[in-house]
């Protein structure tokens, strides 16, 4: 297996960390992505053992099930600390994957949104108030076009290696981009890159996302 993979040890160290800790842990991108990696080996390997090796076949089933049962021990119990942050409205120490991050962020507009609902119940009306769109209406001859981009979220990333220009889920074209350049790409773009080492998360101070 590739000395880049997470080994069956710090699977279980990481395991470890998050069961004995109340708060999150770090888990960025790339190190899970290195933990799937190393079960996917597993299983490979394990399917490719020869009929009559039945120790080595018993041996990888046993593995995999142990790395399986980890990794997913250490997602759910993330998740159940990112929503019980979510609700307690407590800022998150540890570092959060992309897809956890997302999910953070949309049960807080969730936990928001219900919490409208409540003072609008105790003020006497059924929903709460929306703000009116400023929006210019369109006339019935002109076409209603949308700016793509408006419903895709975006990420602010460094580029750890060079990479040619791609065309993002919002329909433009990003790129090239050199070592060290800092842009903001779509989220799901975002993903593939973190996982494979070529970019990393920049999480920007309060005061500079305002």
């Amino acid at each position: 297996m590739s000395d880049k993979k997470q080994d069956y040890n710090d699977i279980m160290q990481v395991w470890e960390d998050e069961v004995e800790n109340t708060n999150l842990t770090d888990l960025e991108d790339l190190k899970l992505s290195r933990m799937s990696a190393y079960l996917s080996d597993v299983r490979l390997n394990l399917a490719e053992t020869p009929a009559d090796n039945q120790l080595q076949a018993d041996i990888l089933t046993q593995e995999a099930l142990n790395v399986e049962f980890m990794l997913r021990e250490i997602l759910t119990l993330r998740r159940n600390k990112i929503l019980n942050a979510a609700l307690e409205s407590k800022n998150l120490g540890g570092a959060m994957a992309l897809s956890e991050e997302e999910m953070y962020n949309r049960f807080v507009r969730g936990v928001d949104s219900h919490s409208k609902f409540v003072d609008a119940i105790l003020a006497g009306t059924s929903t709460p108030k929306e703000k009116k769109s400023k929006k210019k209406k369109p006339k019935d001859s002109e076409p209603i076009e949308q700016d793509a981009s408006e419903d895709i979220e975006h990420v602010t990333v460094r580029f750890l290696k060079p990479v040619d220009a791609f065309m993002g889920l919002d329909d433009i074209s990003y790129g090239p981009f050199k070592k060290e350049d800092v842009v903001m790409i779509p989220t799901t773009n975002a993903k593939f890159l973190l996982r494979d080492g070529t970019v990393e998360r920049v999480i920007l101070d309060m005061e500079e996302s305002d």
